[in-house]
């Protein structure tokens, strides 16, 4: 392993990584792929049959022969560090964010690439139905405010809401910030970011928030405020765990301990929080007229939205679009 750490792909890799995160405009979930794709390059790289010479240089691990070869390693799961259930296969979207990750590292080592032909995504699932929706806004105006609510469904509720009067994404979400509602929690400014290979820049948006949501997330504040109570140091983010995170965190001795209650949600776990809140949801509804189960993806019930951009919103350099 210390010959392979001292090739120079990898050492030419490594700047590249480095010019990338290092650059203001770069997100943190975007170095997150980044650095994975780096890993998994340095595993493909001591793989049986994996092309020799890429290790020569950058521009020799991006050419042909061995990028093929680390999407079908990548593909496959056979560079993963940790057991995932089902085959272990990788998603087509996973494949086309580390096909993006490629690019943009070629060009922080401003060498060429040549990657295979991108992989068509599949159709997209249906978004939830117009009545589908009105039934759950009335569900979330009926509970909203129902004493001694699941801190997890209280959260679901507001976040819906949220969701259903801006059209959100997980992302843009999770980096909601308490000074980013109102004081009166009438309106809440989104930044909007461009998704996976878009040159637009992130613009700020300040939209209205209907009764009912207002309602749910007045509620879920005052849980929050419980939540975060005994977490050392201020909290800023609007949604936070309701649990303790199943994934330990190391303290100062190196010792694994359970992430506490009122942490910040990451969109992962945003996401994982949403599938396990509308599965008892949906449970519970089951059988009621007009109820069909929500679907366990929150991008479909995003995408339900018909969001039209706001006039005079402001992109994040202050310029008007």
């Amino acid at each position: 392993m210390a010959d392979q750490d001292r090739a120079p792909a990898l050492d030419q890799l490594d700047r590249a990584l480095l010019r990338v995160t290092a650059r203001a405009d770069t997100s943190a979930a975007r170095a997150r792929q980044l650095r994975w794709v780096v890993g998994e390059l340095r595993r493909a790289l001591v793989q049986e049959g994996f092309p020799p010479e890429a290790r020569a240089s950058l521009a020799a691990l991006l050419s042909a022969d061995p990028m093929r070869r680390y999407l079908e390693l990548a593909g496959s799961g056979r560079l993963r560090t940790r057991t995932v259930a089902g085959d272990g296969v990788s998603t087509t979207a996973s494949i086309r964010v580390r096909m993006d990750c490629l690019e943009i590292l070629a060009r922080a080592g401003s060498v060429p690439i040549a990657l295979p032909e991108r992989p068509a995504m599949p159709d997209l699932k249906p978004p939830v139905g117009a009545r589908q929706r009105s039934l759950l806004l009335d569900w979330l105006t009926a509970h909203a405010d129902r004493s001694g609510a699941d801190a997890g469904r209280v959260r679901l509720f507001a976040l819906i809401g949220v969701v259903l009067d801006t059209g959100a994404r997980a992302g843009e979400l999770c980096a909601l910030r308490l000074t980013d509602l109102a004081p009166d929690e009438r309106t809440v400014r989104i930044v909007r970011r461009p998704q996976a290979r878009s040159v637009n820049p992130a613009v700020t948006e300040v939209l209205p928030l209907s009764g009912p949501t207002r309602a749910a997330l007045a509620r879920w504040l005052d849980v929050r405020e419980e939540l975060v109570r005994h977490v050392q140091g201020s909290v800023a983010a609007v949604w936070v765990s309701v649990r303790g995170n199943h994934a330990g965190v190391p303290d100062r001795d190196g010792n694994s301990r359970r992430r506490p209650v009122g942490m910040p949600l990451m969109p992962r776990g945003l996401a994982r929080a949403y599938t396990r809140t509308v599965v008892q949801l949906n449970v519970d509804m089951a059988g009621r007229p007009g109820w069909e189960p929500i679907p366990y993806r929150l991008e479909q019930l995003r995408r339900a939205v018909e969001f039209e951009p706001v006039a005079g919103a402001e992109a994040a350099d202050g310029t008007r679009v």
